[in-house]
């Protein structure tokens, strides 16, 4: 059966779980969702892992001598009736917990809705580059982080023209990035302007081309291989 949580109720559900906020029906479901969902067990462990420096932030401290002496004259007085005491401790322990569940809601509050890590970019990019049949096949990785595109090639037959890959941004015009070789490895540096092209949903394509030592302004026949850039 799915989870009729949506993601953002499951993190919710796992923050109020790790704060002790939850009893009853909820709690129960809560610790019987973590038993069976190793995934939401992850988001409450990664809570508890958020919430442990707060108790770093408490400082142990000495009670005073008065304190000591007032323990003493408390324990020399006459002990009320149990039902009396029992009564004391348990108005004693709502207001505890009155305190110490706005305590908690406070810091899920600002845990929950602090702005959003921001999300680093991308920095590989790969690509299937092959024909509508059996085929050439190019398969593209590309490192942003050092500019470097590594190429695995097999498939391009013999014959006076030679294989030349191109970038096709979304709507824009093909860019070439250099004849390649017809099979086996090959790695190429791409130039600065070429880099901001090869982003998610761009274009890599191969076509046939006469031999040049500068890559060519504009293919001169159909690709013969094709694939879309994705981003990880």
């Amino acid at each position: 059966m799915a989870d009729p949580l949506t993601p953002a109720e499951r993190d919710l559900l796992a923050a109020e779980l790790a704060l002790g906020l939850l009893d009853g029906q909820a709690l129960a479901g809560a610790l019987r969702l973590s038993l069976r969902d190793p995934a939401f067990a992850k988001l409450v462990e990664g809570w508890e892992t958020r919430l442990l420096p707060l108790h770093a932030e408490w400082i142990d401290a000495e009670p005073a001598a008065a304190v000591w002496d007032g323990i003493a004259a408390r324990l020399s007085r006459p002990a009320p009736s149990i039902v009396t005491a029992i009564e004391t401790r348990l108005r004693r322990w709502r207001a505890g917990a009155l305190v110490s569940g706005g305590i908690a809601a406070a810091l899920a509050f600002a845990l929950i809705f602090q702005s959003p890590p921001v999300p680093t970019a991308p920095q590989l990019a790969v690509a299937r580059i092959e024909s509508d049949n059996a085929g050439p096949l190019v398969l593209a990785r590309y490192d942003r982080s050092n500019g470097v595109m590594e190429l695995q090639i097999d498939g391009f037959e013999s014959g006076a023209l030679v294989p030349e890959l191109w970038i096709i941004p979304e709507g824009g015009s093909p860019v070439s990035l250099g004849q390649v070789a017809r099979a086996g490895r090959a790695e190429m540096t791409m130039p600065q302007p070429h880099r901001k092209l090869i982003v998610e949903g761009a274009t890599l394509a191969v076509t046939m081309e006469p031999v040049s030592r500068i890559p060519h302004k504009s293919p001169s026949a159909p690709p013969v291989a094709a694939g879309k850039i994705i981003t990880i």
